[in-house]
């Protein structure tokens, strides 16, 4: 097992080489352990730190060149909340967060994370494919030690989420004895008193578990040349920033913004990228993060730690009529490729129909030849895809072919297609007499062709399966060219 004393001297050796190139005195540098800036201790006389609704909502003003402000929302404190059969009552989930209390930087020292990480798709700790010792954790559990750059996780999965004790400058003997008798039922998650390893005791638990990041609060998301950045504010004590400071390797701390905070790797952090980077502080009675991920192919050029910097240099606080400004602009601005998430090759369409941002997009098949892949996505709730066998040139051609890729029985969602040569508009009907007429791509598939796309809001449909829509392809001079049921 590895010892504490040489656990310390690799964080030391790494924190020489680190270095982030920041905002305002945020520069990077040389500098050994306890040699950065004094954040905020985590100990207080209250272990649980919850956010506050916020006062103001934070700006960012300019949108720097080159990025796309797509996402803007606001999460009053107790709407993130689960059941905990084990009070009966709907509380937040928190992580728990362990140090040396006598430190007046928490993070200089020996720390140790408990928590959970949710979802099937991203979760926090190392992945399924990390090598590990597997571990008897007691009453049929089984763990696995990880260590990883700076620190040793003790993992537990499970089908959709996992539980885990993380620590950095911690013995793996003390880890793997905290994980035996941490309590993972309760919505703060924490460890066992006889558990604790020497010298370190709870000193702060918030929310969310397994990011940095609000689980409630503001969320900023904006877009770049295959770079994703998200913003996340709440108004809470100081110290909930060395919990979120934890998921960044910054072992002696760095300043943004010109206060005391965390910046460098993201590690083990539920964000779905390996290699994702980002900026922890307190300010104005605030919490805030800054996290850049790639977003499909990033482009290599591009330097992420001066996308951080851009972001957050232009961060003010602002009014909520500002905010409700920016928030309208995003809301009625058809969604980008990057936004709708649907790949970037292929031909393309989006719209807005109400409140909702939907896109359609068709790309060559994986097989080739006459089959092609289509994605129909709302862009805030997600979407579905499928394959279209390519028909005889000129015949008007809908994604569904018959088979739903809306909500069952809805008569409504995401729809697309491809319009024969001559197409100059297509309309979609429904069996109640409305109608909508579809975005056309200028290209399509094969010469002359056009995709087309719609969303068509929702209704009951009837009793019995009649065609609940149909798609007629017009030429310029409102002859029909093609018409199919979708």
């Amino acid at each position: 097992m590895t010892s504490t004393n040489k656990l310390r001297a690799a964080l030391l050796a790494a924190a020489m080489i680190a270095g982030l190139a920041g905002c305002s005195d945020a520069a990077g540098g040389e500098r050994g352990a306890n040699e950065g800036p004094e954040r905020p201790a985590a100990g207080g006389d209250d272990v649980v730190v919850d956010p506050l609704p916020l006062e103001a909502p934070v700006i960012l003003d300019p949108v720097p060149d080159g990025l796309r402000l797509s996402g803007l929302s606001y999460d009053p404190p107790g709407t993130d909340l689960f059941y905990n059969e084990a009070s009966g009552k709907y509380e937040p989930a928190r992580a728990t967060l362990y140090g040396d209390p006598d430190l007046a930087d928490t993070l200089d020292g020996p720390v140790l994370l408990v928590g959970t990480s949710t979802g099937s798709a991203t979760i926090a700790g190392p992945g399924y494919e990390a090598p590990g010792e597997e571990v008897d954790l007691g009453g049929g559990r089984t763990g696995r030690v990880v260590p990883d750059t700076d620190r040793t996780w003790v993992v537990i999965e499970h089908n959709d989420y996992t539980e885990f004790v993380v620590g950095r400058g911690i013995d793996e003997d003390d880890l793997v004895a905290a994980a035996r008798g941490a309590d993972f039922e309760s919505a703060t998650v924490a460890l066992a008193s006889d558990d604790v390893p020497a010298g370190l005791e709870p000193l702060v638990a918030g929310s969310p578990q397994d990011q940095p990041g609000a689980g409630s609060g503001e969320s900023m998301s904006l877009q770049g040349s295959g770079s994703y950045l998200s913003v996340s504010v709440v108004r809470a004590d100081p110290r909930l920033a060395a919990l979120w400071g934890f998921w960044i390797e910054d072992a002696s701390g760095t300043a943004v913004r010109g206060h005391p905070g965390s910046a460098g790797d993201l590690q083990g952090a539920n964000v779905g990228d390996p290699d994702a980077r980002g900026r922890v502080w307190a300010e104005d009675g605030m919490v805030l993060s800054v996290i850049v991920t790639a977003n499909g192919d990033r482009d290599r050029n591009a330097d992420p730690d001066q996308l951080l910097d851009q972001v957050v240099e232009n961060l003010r606080v602002g009014t909520w009529e500002e905010f409700e400004a920016l928030d309208g602009e995003i809301r009625t601005r058809p969604p980008t490729r990057e936004e709708a998430g649907c790949g970037e090759q292929g031909w393309f369409v989006s719209g807005v129909e109400g409140d909702v941002r939907w896109a359609f997009s068709l790309q060559p098949g994986s097989s080739g030849g006459d089959e092609w892949s289509f994605c129909a996505m709302e862009v805030s709730s997600g979407g579905s895809g499928g394959t279209l066998v390519a028909p005889p040139v000129g015949e008007l051609v809908s994604s569904t072919g018959g088979a739903s890729s809306r909500p069952d029985g809805s008569g409504g969602g995401v729809v697309g297609g491809v319009a024969p040569p001559g197409t100059a508009r297509v309309m979609i009907t429904t069996f109640d007499g409305r109608a909508f007429e579809a975005e056309l791509s200028t290209e399509g598939p094969r010469l002359w062709e056009r995709v087309w796309g719609a969303f068509i809001p929702p209704v009951e449909p009837p009793p019995g399966s009649p065609p609940l829509l149909t798609a007629t392809a017009y030429d310029a001079e409102g002859v029909v060219v093609g018409t199919t049921p979708v």
